[in-house]
């Protein structure tokens, strides 16, 4: 393990990241359309990019927890690595803003649905009842001929 591997590592996170936000990003545009099915399939890929952002963090984690104490890294390689982690948790934090819109937008999609079944289901009720009291009328049977 060495500074440049941390750094290289940091930027695929970074990478990962922009993925995320990009696919986030979309959910949000489907959720506009009460698209669903599309929603449900973005939520797949995010968690495949999910596993690997926490195979890296939990590496990286390790790596930096080492190269804090090594007086062989020199400032300007620290300063780069903090500038990356800076923008990583910027990132971090706008994937969160977008999650809590998306979550919004769910809830609005679920009272939506949930009044549209209980008014399919009272329209239901008052076509069984309206069913139960009919009486088809009598034919007439007086025909001349």
């Amino acid at each position: 393990m060495n500074s440049t591997q941390i750094l290289n590592a940091l930027e695929r996170e970074k990478e990962l990241l922009e993925d995320f936000i990009c696919l986030s990003e979309e959910q949000l545009l489907l959720l506009a359309d009460e698209d669903l099915d599309g929603f449900d399939n973005l939520l797949q890929r995010r968690a495949d990019l999910m596993m690997e952002l926490t195979a890296i963090e939990g590496t990286l984690a390790s790596w930096i927890s080492l190269i804090r104490t090594d007086p062989s890294v020199s400032p300007e390689i620290m300063t780069k690595m903090r500038a990356v982690n800076d923008e990583i948790v910027r990132m971090a934090n706008h994937i969160v803003q977008i999650d809590e819109h998306a979550h919004t937008r769910l809830d609005m999609i679920k009272q939506k649905t949930s009044a549209e079944l209980r008014s399919i289901e009272r329209g239901r009720h008052a076509l069984n009842s309206y069913a139960a009291s009919y009486t088809p009328p009598k034919p007439d049977l007086d025909i001349k001929g």
